[in-house]
């Protein structure tokens, strides 16, 4: 019997200590999940506040997903200090971050428009003035008189309604009249940006308006021009597909910077998708993670020992443009009232 009694208590105990460690066990991951739940309901130190700086709304609407932490780093710090000379030995000493991260945040940032050259300061503030300047567009009485004055008129919206296969909106009409109107660009040229928009599914009057614009600071104001340019705009995007692809990059909105490079090494070095693989491998071995910046001087490199070449059989590619009656637009355009 003693021996038996021997062998039936610790079987007893292991059963205790299982039930007690059940227990245990499911308060700890109540506990855990009530402070996960608590994670989310933290909010800012309202005496924290009596010392603060701006930080300008695009950073976080537009750019916050795409940039790096040392980026932000790079920027925070400079907001932070904006009144003051910086160098960027400060900067590297105040944040922890590399001089040669430091100096591609700098240049990510002026080519988001984030950050200005300092000899850009007043063409910074020119543009300024220029955003805030209230602009006047035609109300819809206005559109309706103007389309009974100007044939030239109703037919850009006219040809605007079948090229979009919808009605047009009264901010669109107003927008169409007043590139006609205020800025001076004529019917065949925005119709031409129409048709682009179109074929390339930007079909947007945002577009529309930002392209006209464009090519009036541009002096775009023929029809030879104005293929050029699309045929320039159309390589360019076609060109940062390619280096999306071989970066594995999101396919998003490039940066200005992002497209000049995007279209030197497609359209201009020839480089192929195979090549920009290359770049980015020996980047990432390098430097451990992916760098926009060290990648382009890597590529740089290669283009100075002429390793571009063998993919020059890609040259004398063109986009087609045949999507719009080139004849007729210059017939439009040379036509007097």
């Amino acid at each position: 019997m003693a021996s038996i009694y021997s062998v039936i208590v610790p079987i007893s105990l292991i059963f205790k200590i299982i039930f007690i460690y059940k227990i245990e066990i499911n308060w700890y991951n109540e506990y855990t999940n009530a402070k996960l739940e608590k994670c989310m309901n933290y909010y800012i130190n309202p005496s924290v506040l009596t010392s603060a700086f701006t930080v300008p709304t695009v950073v976080t609407d537009q750019y916050l997903k795409f940039a790096k932490a040392e980026h932000i780093k790079v920027l925070l710090f400079i907001l932070r200090n904006m009144f003051e000379e910086i160098s960027v030995e400060r900067i590297s000493e105040s944040t922890g971050v590399s001089e040669y991260d430091i100096n591609e945040a700098l240049l990510y940032w002026a080519d988001t428009g984030v950050l200005l050259p300092k000899g850009e300061a007043a063409k910074a503030e020119k543009a300024e003035r220029r955003a805030t300047e209230k602009i006047e567009k035609p109300t819809r009485l206005d559109v309706a008189r103007r389309g009974n004055e100007d044939e030239k008129i109703r037919y850009l919206l006219q040809e605007t309604q079948i090229k979009l296969g919808r009605n047009l909106k009264t901010n669109e009409t107003s927008t169409l009249v007043w590139l006609y109107d205020d800025e001076g660009l004529d019917v065949s040229l925005i119709l031409m940006i129409v048709q682009y928009a179109v074929a390339h599914n930007k079909a947007n009057i945002r577009f529309i308006e930002s392209t006209a614009v464009d090519w009036v600071n541009k002096g775009i104001n023929s029809i030879a021009l104005a293929d050029e340019e699309l045929r320039k705009m159309s390589l360019g995007e076609q060109a940062w597909k390619i280096v999306c692809s071989a970066f594995g990059l999101e396919n998003r909105k490039p940066s200005k910077k992002e497209t000049e490079l995007s279209s030197l090494w497609i359209d201009e070095w020839k480089l192929s998708k195979e090549d920009l693989v290359e770049a980015y491998e020996e980047c990432v071995n390098s430097k451990s993670k992916f760098s926009f910046a060290y990648t382009a001087k890597i590529i740089e490199n290669w283009h100075k020992e002429g390793k571009g070449e063998k993919s020059k059989e890609k040259a004398n590619k063109k986009a087609d443009f045949a999507a719009y009656d080139l004849d007729l637009f210059e017939k439009m355009l040379n036509s007097k009232e």
